[in-house]
């Protein structure tokens, strides 16, 4: 058992605590308070560490992230989403198959596999650096699933599928459903499920066809599930009336199917028709939503993700993340990939969303950036904010003597690094 000392402690649930104390036992919280008050209940405790001018609070969990992809990079400003999109599907193809015609050559494939695990374990240094204790991770090949179960982070991973014809997604569905079983098979056997967790997910209403989605639905039976929805306009219109942008996309890839019939509804509440949206679903972005799809969200107890800085790349627009929190929706942060985004710095987010998001207070933001992104993940029962019988999951900011508790918001959004406390 040990006890931690700092000017401040910001436990997300409650009030700020000034000159504060957190009680650590085996990784769990046993107790937090006011420095004085803690002293006297816990006399006998012998190791403790007084941080001084610091500010401890929860650490941040960055809710959508693409690890798979950290050695691609789009070098410059693209126009538009769908200028991305072919780029991205151009070198997401040469990644996953490892350099193309080259990369059949053994010791070229080695040196590809090098450099790409290389750029993984960067990017998750990042996030460790800025803060992050817990990840919602999208993969579309599992390969990491190995890297991020011995990673120091809490982790769920979302096998995706793509797949806007049947057949094919019932191939893909086949394979994944055997790598999710297997991945949490071995998170029980090792009593891992407190930090680690695998299930399936589904790309976007655009590429995955309505049979997948079900299957999709049926078997993760509880386990949470992400989706990139309402993202761009282009979407909207292709569900709604099944023109447009991507009618024309999945054409040209030789991906669509002309037995498919539009929904005539909105991406939301196309989901909603076929029985997707409920407590455990996370949707990614948001961005293109009415006021309809916005009660259907609240409604249905979905989580929604906002990644500001990738929506700002790719100019699709902002989300109403005001209205959300109106509506009671749990709204969390996430950087997205590395593809949209310049880094995966959490605090380089939430500097970036403090300016973005003006008619969200500060209050809101650290939570949407903690607390929500666990419920989101499922780990609000073991991190998130400082609570009793919790992960010790804690970070802090070295302050300055003279930091008021009135700045402290402006001091933790104008930050772009912290300690993890071990």
């Amino acid at each position: 058992m040990k006890i931690l000392y700092a000017k401040y402690i910001l436990p997300i649930t409650s009030e700020i605590i000034e000159d504060g104390a957190i009680v650590v036992d085996a990784g769990k919280i046993v107790d937090f308070g006011v420095r004085e008050e803690i002293d006297s209940k816990f006399k006998e405790v012998e190791r403790r560490l007084d941080l001084k001018n610091a500010l401890i609070m929860p650490g941040f969990v960055n809710a959508h992230t693409h690890l798979e992809l950290s050695d691609i990079k789009i070098k410059r400003e693209v126009k538009d989403f769908r200028e991305w999109l072919y780029q991205i599907v151009e070198q997401r193809g040469k990644l996953f198959n490892v350099g193309g015609i080259l990369g059949k050559i053994k010791f070229v494939r080695a040196l590809l596999e090098k450099r790409w695990g290389k750029n993984v374990r960067k990017r998750i240094k990042e996030m460790l650096n800025s803060g992050t204790i817990a990840v919602g991770d999208v993969s579309n090949t599992g390969r990491l699933i190995t890297t991020l179960l011995k990673a120091p982070i809490k982790v769920q991973i979302f096998i995706e599928l793509i797949s806007f014809e049947e057949e094919r997604g019932r191939e893909f569905f086949n394979i994944a459903k055997e790598i999710v079983s297997n991945a949490n098979d071995v998170a029980r056997k090792y009593n891992l499920e407190r930090k680690f967790k695998v299930s399936l997910a589904p790309h976007a209403p655009y590429s995955v066809s309505e049979s997948l989605f079900r299957l999709i639905k049926n078997f993760n039976i509880g386990s949470k599930t992400s989706v990139h929805l309402a993202e761009v306009i282009d979407e909207v219109e292709f569900i709604k009336s099944g023109t447009g942008f991507f009618r024309t996309f999945l054409i040209q890839r030789n991906r669509f199917d002309y037995s498919w019939s539009p929904p005539g509804v909105s991406p939301v509440k196309y989901l909603d028709k076929i029985g997707f949206l409920d407590e455990n679903t996370l949707a990614v972005h948001c961005v293109n939503v009415d006021d309809e799809d916005i009660e259907i969200l609240s409604e249905r107890d979905v989580s929604v993700c906002t990644c500001p800085r990738s929506n700002f790349f790719l100019k699709v627009g902002k989300a109403p993340i005001r209205k959300f929190l109106d509506n009671g929706i749990n709204v969390c942060i996430g950087t997205d990939s590395i593809a949209s985004n310049r880094d995966l710095n959490i605090l380089n987010e939430l500097k970036f969303a403090r300016e973005f998001y003006t008619d969200v207070s500060d209050g809101e933001l650290l939570k949407i950036a903690t607390l929500n992104g666990a419920k989101a993940l499922g780990f609000d029962n073991v991190c998130g904010s400082i609570e009793k019988g919790k992960d010790a999951d804690l970070i802090y900011f070295v302050i300055p003597s003279d930091l008021k508790r009135n700045e402290i918001y402006r001091f933790i959004f104008s930050s772009s690094t912290c300690f993890k406390l071990g």
